[in-house]
């Protein structure tokens, strides 16, 4: 159950319902999504949120399908249930398979799992020389 009211489309004010036209003509596939019903309480983080979303997801150098991927891996590690459902499906249609799924989920419980053993044992940064390399554009 939700913390707060979700506005449906019949009770929301007109600036909320071009929002939510937007949100079923693009990324909501003809519906809108609970979490916007219940951004909507404050219509500028709403019209903001979707916003940013389109700025993000339709633009940029970065692939549909990476996009896609990052936003799946966010989700996962996120514990986001409604978000794990829908990017896993909208993977699905892009022709990602389960054993890709659970590929990448083995990459995700590695450096998640490994990443707090480093930490816990504070042994701070460890790269050599070439890593440091690449990260000053240097090849």
């Amino acid at each position: 159950m939700a913390t707060v009211r979700l506005i449906d489309e019949q009770d929301a004010p007109e600036p909320v319902r071009r929002v939510y036209e937007r949100i079923k003509a693009g990324f909501g596939a003809g519906r809108v999504p609970n979490a916007y019903k219940a951004f909507a309480h404050n219509p500028a983080v709403l019209e903001a949120l979707v916003e940013q979303r389109a700025r993000i997801m339709e633009q940029g150098e970065l692939s549909p399908e990476l996009k896609e991927w990052l936003a799946w891996a966010a989700v996962t590690l996120a514990n986001n249930e409604f978000g794990v459902k829908v990017h896993t499906a909208r993977l699905r249609k892009l022709g990602v398979s389960s054993a890709q799924l659970v590929e990448a989920l083995a990459v995700l419980h590695y450096f998640t799992g490994i990443s707090v053993m480093i930490n816990g044992l504070a042994l701070g940064e460890d790269v050599n020389e070439h890593v440091l390399a690449a990260l000053r554009d240097e090849g």
